[in-house]
């Protein structure tokens, strides 16, 4: 009996050093592997990384959710930002253009692997925003990942003013129009006719509608000659942030003249609109600066507002015409007031 003890003890052992030995040869094993997995991954990054900047061309990734994960130094060159502003960023609203940014958004959702798709795995034409407002002609091309996110090159397109009638110089040096205001950051006039002119093209082709307030400081002359003139700098910059920050993700603001900015509300109608700018107003009015020669003692705006859909197709002059009557008849002896319109025949103030 006792010898089988023994017998049992010395299998029992050897049974237990059996095990600890292939225990510790799959861990080896195992960790063997994960290391020479993770030697290829850097090996594979490092290669595509000496890849991105070797050429022209400007590199970022995206997750599914739009947010920038990578930004090669290229992008930086190519649209002004540094990696730090927009890691963690929406790519459509960092780099589109507002009027297409639905459509990227949609292309991008409804993206299945697999499947056709009008935004991914192809070479596109387009336009994408520079950090200072201009857009910046470019060739962009999407491709799915593993990791259920997206990568993209981006090069810049070879442009020249066609106004001009003249050819690129073979220097490459181009005439650029801007498209912000230097003193606000927003869109300038120019930027929005070039809004205006796809937007028409939308209405009409898919029944769209959109909403078009002119927004005028009060008495600003006054406020001018009272608080000088960097005084209105500051009112107006003040303004231009307030106008900004308060509006829908897919409105755009633009300032059009010393103390005139426009708001483009896409989807809105004169009612609805209507109540979004009388919002804006009173988040002005929340700036609380200081206007002596106004009713209220502070700062106030006006709006006009003029309505662009399919039953009332016209050319982007005609509809600020509009706006700037409606508001020459939204100006009461409080200052502070907003009225729509679409009729051309009333006459604005001289």
């Amino acid at each position: 009996m006792t010898c089988n003890n023994r017998v049992m003890d010395a299998l029992l052992a050897v049974l237990v050093v059996l095990v600890v030995t292939i225990a510790v040869w799959y861990g080896v094993a195992t960790r063997r592997r994960r290391l020479e997995a993770e030697a290829r991954v850097a090996i594979r990054d490092r290669e595509l990384a000496q890849l991105i900047e070797a050429t022209d061309e400007g590199f970022l990734s995206f997750d599914a959710t739009g947010a920038i994960t990578s930004w090669s130094a290229h992008s930086e060159q190519l649209f002004g930002w540094n990696a730090a502003d927009v890691l963690g960023e929406r790519v459509t609203d960092t780099l589109i253009p507002v009027l297409q940014r639905q459509a990227y958004d949609n292309g991008l959702a409804n993206y299945r692997a697999g499947t056709d798709s009008a935004v991914v795995g192809k070479r596109v034409a387009t336009a994408a925003l520079h950090r200072d407002g201009h857009e910046v002609p470019v060739e962009m091309i999407i491709w799915a990942h593993e990791e259920d996110g997206f990568n993209a090159f981006v090069r810049e397109l070879p442009v020249r003013d066609d106004t001009s009638g003249e050819p690129e110089s073979s220097d490459g040096a181009r005439t650029m129009i801007p498209l912000t205001d230097p003193l606000t950051s927003l869109g300038n006039r120019n930027l929005l006719e070039k809004d205006l002119s796809v937007y028409e093209g939308q209405v009409a082709r898919y029944g769209l509608r959109s909403c078009v307030a002119l927004i005028d400081i009060d008495d600003f002359r006054k406020f001018n000659d009272r608080y000088g003139r960097a005084a209105g700098y500051q009112a107006i910059v003040a303004v231009a942030e307030r106008l900004a920050n308060r509006s829908r993700s897919g409105d755009s603001v633009y300032r059009v003249g010393g103390d005139e900015f426009i708001c483009l509300l896409p989807e809105q109608s004169l009612e609805t609109g209507a109540i979004a700018v009388d919002r804006m107003r009173r988040n002005i009015e929340e700036l609380a600066i200081p206007h002596e020669d106004s009713s209220s003692g502070f700062l106030t705006v006006s709006a006009g507002l003029a309505l662009l859909d399919a039953e009332h197709l016209k050319a982007a002059s005609e509809l600020l015409k509009d706006a700037e009557t409606a508001l020459y008849f939204a100006r009461n002896p409080d200052a502070d007031s907003i009225e729509g319109g679409d009729n051309s025949d009333s006459t604005p103030s001289p």
